[in-house]
């Protein structure tokens, strides 16, 4: 049996992204819908979430010089 929890259309991002961390599971998606499972069955792609330090982001806003 594969569990898998429904992602609501109101839910903010970090919201899935923490409560997937805390399971460990993925947060996965088939083009239609997203939802937090711990396996990734065929057909789904594995959504990549990465927090970003203050730091780091403050880097990335800044112009190149070239």
């Amino acid at each position: 049996m594969i569990t898998a929890q429904i992602i609501h259309d109101s839910a903010l991002l970090e919201e899935v992204a923490v409560a997937a961390a805390k399971r460990g599971w993925h947060i996965i998606s088939n083009g239609k819908r997203a939802v937090i499972s711990p396996i990734i069955p065929a057909g789904w792609t594995k959504i990549a979430v990465k927090v970003k330090t203050a730091r780091s982001a403050t880097l990335e806003a800044q112009p190149c010089a070239a």
